[in-house]
C-alpha cells in the first residue's frame, strides 16, 4: 500500500527511540456498531494510509503498534476514548492528530493528543474508571429506587462469563451516579482490567431492583463521557497528560 511504513521494532536501540502519541477520540453514528476488533483494524488501516511513522510489532504477522485504554460494547457512542501510537520518530502530536483525521470514516474522530513516556504501563493496565451516560424513559427515577435500598443488600445480577451464567453484586462497582432529568443519568464506575462495570449490567440492575421497564432499559441510549486513571493522591484523572485532575463527587 502506498505510503505505508512497515518497520518492526524490538528490543534494540531502535526501539529506545520510539515516540509514544496518546490520542483522545470519539465515535458516534455507524460507528458505534464496530466491534473492538473492527475499530482496530479501522485505525490500523486509518494510520497506514495517513503514512505516520508508526512502529511495528515482531513476527510473521506484524501489526502497527496501537493500544487501546478499554473496549466499549457494540451500540454505544464515547466522548472520551484513548488509543496510544508507538512512532519510530518523534513527530508534533497536532499534527498526527490532524493527518490521521484525514483517514478516519466519518463518525470517528481524534480530538487531541500528547506525548506520553515509552516506558509507562500500559494504557488498559492504567485505566481505573469510566463515567457514563444513560438517556432513557424513567431511568433516573428507577435510579433512585436502587439507591434506597438498605446500605448492605447487593445488587445482584447475572453475567456470562465464559459461557457460563454467573451471579454478581454490582454494587461495590458503583462509585457514584446523578441525574441530570428524569431521563439522563451519569454513573460512574470501576473500570480497567481488575475491576469493570459494564453501563448493561447496571441497567439489569435497575430492571431488576429499581423496576425501570424492559422495553425502556433495552432503548437506553449509552456513551461514555470519561476514561479516567489515578492521580497519585486518591483521586482520578484524564489519561492524557497536563489535563488536570478529575476527582470523585
Amino acid at each position: 500500500m502506498a505510503g505505508e511504513i512497515s518497520v518492526s521494532v524490538g528490543k534494540n536501540k531502535e526501539a529506545e527511540k520510539t515516540t509514544v502519541i496518546r490520542m483522545r477520540f470519539a465515535r458516534s453514528g455507524p460507528p458505534v456498531w464496530l466491534a473492538h476488533l473492527d475499530l482496530m483494524r479501522t485505525f490500523e488501516r486509518s494510520v497506514r494510509r495517513a503514512a505516520l511513522p508508526i512502529a511495528y510489532t515482531r513476527g510473521f504477522n506484524p501489526r502497527p503498534q496501537l493500544t487501546f485504554a478499554l473496549p466499549l460494547g457494540v451500540g454505544l457512542a464515547t466522548e472520551d476514548d484513548y488509543v496510544d501510537l508507538t512512532m519510530l520518530e518523534p513527530i508534533d502530536p497536532q499534527s498526527a492528530v490532524d493527518q490521521l483525521n484525514l483517514f478516519l470514516p466519518s463518525g470517528l474522530t481524534v480530538l487531541t493528543g500528547g506525548v506520553v513516556s515509552a516506558k509507562d504501563p500500559s494504557l488498559m493496565s492504567l485505566i481505573q474508571a469510566a463515567e457514563y451516560l444513560l438517556e432513557g424513559q424513567g431511568i433516573s427515577a428507577a435510579a433512585k429506587r436502587i439507591a434506597g435500598l438498605p446500605q448492605g443488600q447487593p445488587w445482584l445480577v447475572e453475567k456470562n462469563q465464559k459461557g457460563n451464567m454467573v451471579t454478581v453484586d454490582i454494587r461495590p462497582l458503583l462509585m457514584d451516579m446523578y441525574d441530570e432529568s428524569l431521563d439522563r443519568l451519569f454513573i460512574q464506575v470501576k473500570a480497567g482490567s481488575k475491576s469493570n462495570l459494564r453501563p448493561k449490567l447496571f441497567l439489569d440492575a435497575l430492571v431488576r431492583l429499581g423496576g425501570l421497564n424492559p422495553l425502556a432499559a433495552a432503548d437506553t441510549a449509552i456513551t461514555r463521557t470519561k476514561l479516567l486513571i489515578a492521580d497519585g493522591s486518591g483521586g482520578l484523572k484524564s489519561p492524557l497528560p497536563r489535563s488536570g485532575a478529575f476527582r470523585q463527587r
